[in-house]
């Protein structure tokens, strides 16, 4: 039985997209006959506090699901990019350390971006185990730093630059969550093999049926149309938007906009919430990953907010959306903004075109033919293209294809001339 290592930063109990996808997948792998072991740091995002339960100082190892997880200490993250900075490349230093320690020899190690710099440790891992390395990119980094304005110093970015390349190319394989990553890894890189691996969702768990009596009591009464968004709470969410369209639609009383999750931009929200007496607005706690299906068959659209169209980036949510056959109201563009089109499954509108998304919003609450409409063709959408058995199934192609055609990962070089080179 072929054995993986995935080396992630964050993974559950941790909340998030990438953590339940990551989960999800170590889950489906295994039911394809892969061991599958995962390194990642002791959980401590979004808060940037160690989980109650774990020791700040010691690693730990144990079962989730299927999968062996091994947790190693980090520093956690806080506010501002040096701290930031400073916590991904404690993990990296973790990993290094005790991954050979504590994680049994793998056939192949698959690394999850962002971080980045994680492809570091990946490369460190592989190259002692002389084992090939598989390099997932589902945020490009640094363009997407560049593109927020986060990382404004050109040597920074420069040097961040170098070392991706350089990861690219030691890398047996290259996936990435969506078309515009893999067109920039094989435009820049074009001696890598890249494949897209969409981030998918799980059909079986998601669905428009599948709501439950605790769901209900969360939600409470409902006597009109809910709008949900659930996910991180953050500067990329841009959030604040949704309290602006809930303000210009106080007339539609039937109307609600529930907002579910955690993350740095949570306490202005709710402070906002009370100052302007949004009572159309309502802000619950972040709810586990199991819960989520539940809440969202209760709704009646998914809104998806998208301040920043990161270049390759593809909100999991929307995804989630399509399977429980939710209609999508997509504030944003990008990659993201453009699935929801092709699939016939939502209203898209510009993130700061106020008025194009007051008359979305009062479009979607005067129609439940459009709705349905929508919201079947989502449901199809997901089924057929983003079912996340069917891309399981294809990753482990992949990674047989890897682990019996490619060579152990060569030690890292970021050379000037051999950066230079991928570049053309």
């Amino acid at each position: 039985m072929p054995r993986i290592l995935l080396l992630t930063q964050y993974f559950p109990p941790e909340i998030g997209a990438a953590q339940t996808r990551l989960f999800e997948l170590g889950q489906e792998l295994s039911g394809l006959e892969w061991e599958v072991e995962v390194l990642t740091a002791l959980p401590n995002y979004p808060t940037g506090r160690i989980l109650e339960g774990y020791d700040p100082r010691k690693p730990v190892k144990e079962a989730l699901g299927r999968l062996s997880v091994v947790r190693v200490p980090l520093r956690p993250a806080q506010s501002g990019f040096v701290n930031r900075l400073i916590c991904y490349l404690s993990f990296v230093r973790s990993a290094v350390r005790w991954g050979p320690i504590l994680c049994a020899k793998p056939d192949v190690v698959l690394v999850e971006s962002p971080p980045l710099f994680l492809g570091h440790a990946g490369i460190r891992l592989a190259r002692q185990w002389s084992v090939p390395m598989v390099f997932n990119v589902s945020d490009l980094w640094p363009e997407s730093a560049r593109y927020m304005g986060v990382v404004k110093n050109r040597l920074v970015l420069a040097v961040a630059e170098a070392l991706e390349l350089s990861y690219y190319r030691r890398s047996a394989l290259v996936t990435g969550t969506s078309n515009e990553i893999v067109e920039s890894v094989r435009q820049r890189c074009p001696s890598t093999d890249a494949e897209v691996i969409t981030n998918g969702v799980d059909v079986d768990r998601f669905g428009p049926h599948f709501a439950d009596d605790e769901a209900r009591a969360l939600l409470g009464a409902q006597d009109g149309i809910t709008f949900m968004y659930a996910g991180v709470m953050g500067m990329a969410q841009g959030l604040d938007v949704v309290l602006d369209v809930a303000s210009v639609v106080r007339d539609l009383d039937h109307v609600q906009f529930v907002l579910v999750g955690d993350g740095a931009e949570r306490e202005s929200l709710q402070r906002r919430i009370e100052v302007e007496n949004l009572d159309n607005v309502r802000l619950l706690p972040a709810q586990p990953k199991e819960k989520i299906p539940a809440l969202l068959a209760l709704s009646h659209v998914g809104f998806h907010v998208l301040k920043f169209s990161i270049p390759g980036s593809v909100p999991s949510k929307i995804y989630e959306a399509m399977a429980c056959g939710l209609p999508i109201l997509f504030a944003g563009g990008g990659e993201g903004a453009q699935r929801v089109l092709d699939a016939r499954a939502g209203l898209v509108v510009s993130y700061g075109d106020l008025q194009g998304l007051e008359e979305a919003v009062r479009r979607l609450a005067a129609s439940v033919g459009l709705r349905e409409e929508l919201g079947q063709a989502g449901r199809h959408a997901a089924e057929k293209l983003y079912n996340r058995k069917e891309i399981a199934r294809r990753l482990h192609q992949l990674l047989l294809g890897v682990t019996s055609h490619a060579q152990p990962t060569r030690g890292l070089d970021t050379s000037t001339s051999e950066v230079q080179a991928d570049r053309g």
